[in-house]
């Protein structure tokens, strides 16, 4: 029972550093998105969008980190009810989805942010 505990508490630290990655790439995209939305493309300020986007950010940091927990956590039930899989593929398996679920998240901000980097860049469709 130690085991299974210390590798749930192993991968929700892997989830903690891949949820941080995530917020890091929301952020700058938000950040990015604020400035070419209000300065270049002229649109008012709505603070229900960052409301809405807390919100938003705060339900796919949740679910992915339990889901995580879910997915990661199937290997090392399996062994502890008596269904042996080795330590090698549990921990392959579990940081597979770990990296998966927020690496693949992270990577859909992270280009939207860079879009928009470049767009503030070249000073495109500012709008007059």
């Amino acid at each position: 029972m130690t085991s299974f505990l210390d590798n749930v508490l192993v991968n929700l630290t892997y989830v903690g550093i891949g949820a941080l990655l995530f917020l890091v790439a929301y952020m700058s995209n938000m950040a990015f998105s604020l400035y070419y939305n209000i300065r270049m493309l002229r649109e008012k300020f709505d603070k229900n969008k960052i409301v809405d986007s807390a919100l938003r950010v705060t339900t796919i940091v949740v679910g992915l980190a339990l889901l995580c927990i879910a997915i990661t956590t199937i290997p090392a039930f399996a062994t502890y009810v008596g269904l042996d899989i080795s330590p090698e593929y549990a921990e392959i398996f579990s940081n597979l989805a770990i990296l998966v679920l927020f690496v693949t998240s992270a990577c859909k901000y992270v280009l939207e942010a860079y879009t928009k980097f470049k767009k503030i860049l070249e000073k495109s469709n500012i709008a007059e």
